[in-house]
């Protein structure tokens, strides 16, 4: 419900108006409600409020519904190329377009020149141009473009194969249907699969070219796609500390060590000049990971180092207890009752890694 309340009214009123081109045929080959009657009383007086409204109280989101009738008649254009290629010219399947001009404007099948008309006015700017405003619309109100060019167009041929192609054949699998438009056979069923395939195509490249897209959807995204393709992914680095965080007297001996500032010497705080400058100082960054996920070691537990810089970061996990020598849970970073690997020295219950294991002295507190 919150994804719905983020459309507004208008362009809610746009996407209905977008779908009815299509499903006025489907209405009128079920002989639910005659094809002029529908055009005439709710499609094209809808169409006549809206373009009065984006004329005199306009909105970011007309700029979506004029860039959506843009490429949807081009992506139209572009499959009645293929399409009337194999009418006109190699002949495997008619066309059905001025028959359905017959209906839109209530005359007599016979007259194809009128019918031929009407049907690709209603073809281009309602059936396409509609198709075109609603993916438009959509793309921009979840954010589909930042996912990447090949997921567009993707998308879009989904768009194009499933809910329109799949309504058309839906549509002549009524009883009136083939009757009406065209009959089922493998080549037809193929033909408009593949020009759908192709309005997909270019509606999806369109898209692309659309500048700023997303600029013109004013309110909140209705699906953050991006959010939802991001989920599941490692979280951000976290910092650890660098070299010279580590005090002078848990390093081993040698240059490496003189080569390191004394823990005597000031540090200045964050944001203040140093004497006699002008400039603020630049913090220095420590190295980044990602985070530590431990590997088994044991039954009884398991063990993941990893060193940057003679920085150790362990991740360790508690040992579990023993129920057959009633032994408790061991506290993170603690070695086990039961290890021999300890060496002498180390009482159980004392952290399992110390900074000698990795040639490091403990510094004094």
């Amino acid at each position: 419900m919150r994804a719905l309340a983020a459309v507004p009214p208008r362009v809610a009123v746009h996407l209905v108006l977008a779908a009815l081109p299509l499903l006025s045929i489907t209405a009128h080959v079920a002989g639910l409600v005659p094809m002029h009657v529908s055009a005439g009383l709710v499609v094209i007086p809808t169409a006549l409020v809206l373009l009065v409204l984006g004329i005199f109280v306009p909105m970011p989101e007309d700029r979506l519904v004029l860039e959506g009738l843009r490429w949807g008649i081009l992506a139209t254009a572009v499959y009645d190329v293929f399409r009337l290629d194999t009418v006109a010219f190699l002949g495997w399947w008619g066309d059905f377009i001025p028959t359905m001009g017959t209906w839109l404007i209530d005359v007599d099948p016979s007259s194809r020149v009128l019918g031929g008309i009407a049907g690709y006015v209603w073809r281009y700017a309602g059936d396409g141009g509609g198709l075109g405003v609603v993916f438009l619309v959509l793309a921009a109100a979840t954010g589909l473009r930042r996912l990447g060019p090949r997921v567009t167009v993707a998308a879009a041929v989904l768009f194009a194969v499933g809910p329109t192609w799949g309504g058309l054949m839906v549509t002549v699998l009524l009883p009136r249907g083939q009757q009406l438009m065209f009959p089922l056979t493998p080549v037809t069923v193929t033909l408009s699969f593949i020009g759908h395939v192709i309005f997909g195509v270019v509606l999806g490249l369109g898209a692309l070219r659309c500048r700023d897209l997303e600029a013109h959807w004013a309110g909140p995204r209705v699906v953050d796609l991006e959010k939802l393709a991001r989920w599941g992914e490692l979280p951000d680095p976290v910092p650890v500390p660098a070299l010279a965080d580590i005090p002078p007297s848990a390093l081993p001996g040698g240059s490496r060590r003189a080569a390191l500032p004394g823990r005597s010497a000031p540090r200045l705080p964050a944001g203040r000049p140093a004497p006699g400058s002008s400039v603020l100082p630049t913090p220095a960054r420590g190295p980044w990971l990602r985070p530590v996920v431990p590997a088994p070691r044991t039954d009884s537990g398991a063990f993941e180092v990893t060193v940057v810089d003679a920085t150790v970061v362990a991740g360790m996990a508690p040992v579990p207890a023993d129920p057959r020598r009633g032994s408790t849970p061991v506290p993170w970073g603690a070695r086990p009752p039961s290890s021999g690997s300890g060496g002498p020295g180390r009482r159980p219950g004392t952290p399992a890694l110390e900074a000698a294991d990795f040639g490091l002295r403990s510094a004094r507190r």
